[in-house]
């Protein structure tokens, strides 16, 4: 018998500062992917960013080894702006992570039929 198969449903929220005063970014988004084919890292949206991105490949992993169906939590973007690494990205996400099942229909049924009904109690 094999197993049904098993979605992930990636949910998150970024938010942070911009170079420009007084502005920030707010931005939100959806992923869908199976066990076999998550994200390690999803990408930071700061402009001023040098290979920034929020390790959530790890998050996925513990939540599939737990047998839990949600997980919910907040990253940081910790990479560094300046060449130097003088200055950070500061950007976050909250996201959310759900292992789903999708609908299968459900074989109807079985009904027993007159034929099938012992009467024991004649």
């Amino acid at each position: 018998m094999s197993q049904r198969p098993v979605y992930i449903i990636l949910e998150w929220q970024e938010q942070g500062p911009l170079e420009t005063p007084g502005s920030r970014l707010w931005r939100e988004e959806r992923m869908v992917c199976t066990p076999y084919d998550y994200p390690e890292r999803l990408p930071c949206s700061n402009p001023q960013c040098n290979s920034g991105g929020f390790e959530i490949g790890d998050r996925i992993a513990s939540l599939l080894a737990s047998g839990k169906s949600s997980d919910q939590n907040s990253l940081v973007c910790r990479n560094a702006i300046d060449s130097d690494r003088t200055k950070r990205c500061m950007h976050t996400i909250i996201y959310s992570i759900t292992r789903v099942r999708p609908y299968q229909r459900q074989k109807p049924p079985i009904v027993a039929s007159d034929s099938t009904i012992s009467t024991s109690h004649r």
